[in-house]
């Protein structure tokens, strides 16, 4: 997909610190075995701090965000690893947010997107930072779209009350109606 980086973003959704928390350890752990007189603890000790320092910085470049025409999913260390997926907002039908629990709340959770075409999966990741708050800024910027009605229109299909045939004409009425205004 095409890379649209040169917009500003809205909305951004980063991983919870809460993530860091097992990488560190077995940095530290690393960092502790190598400092041991014992060659094969070394060994093992530098391949631990690699492998936590590689699940930091891993964690740390996992980001999604809004522009004011795409939501940007980006994962990866190096530029020539980077995986970014771009996803026009007039193709999104839904943004939902699943908060994770423990004794108390946390601010943090699962963000899940939905697309509007049937033939399309959606997108997940765990572990964000604010999920709610970056789900509503997506929702807003959706319901501001001229493609809403369609959404609207794919919601009502979703739960069976119009049929796939209604659904094609009431779609093909709303795009003729955008693109003709």
């Amino acid at each position: 997909m095409k890379k649209n980086n040169t917009q500003t973003p809205l909305a951004t959704a980063k991983k919870h610190w809460i993530v860091y928390i097992a990488p560190t350890l077995i940095t530290i752990a690393g960092l502790a075995l190598m400092t041991s007189n014992n060659v094969t603890y070394e060994g093992s000790g530098a391949f631990l701090a690699l492998v936590g320092l590689g699940w930091i910085l891993k964690k740390a470049n996992e980001k999604w965000y809004l522009t004011e025409s795409h939501l940007v999913m980006e994962k990866g260390i190096l530029p020539w690893s980077k995986k970014s997926v771009e996803v026009p907002v007039k193709e999104l039908y839904k943004t939902e947010y699943e908060p994770v629990r423990i004794k108390k709340p946390l601010p943090m959770g699962t963000i899940s997107t939905r697309r509007r075409a049937d033939n399309c999966a959606g997108f997940r990741s765990s572990f964000m930072a604010y999920p709610e708050r970056f789900s509503q800024q997506v929702e807003y910027h959706l319901k501001r779209q001229p493609e809403h009605s369609l959404n609207q229109l794919f919601e009502l299909k979703e739960k069976g009350a119009i049929s796939e045939h209604e659904f094609n004409i009431m779609k093909l009425g709303h795009v003729t109606k955008m693109y003709l205004s």
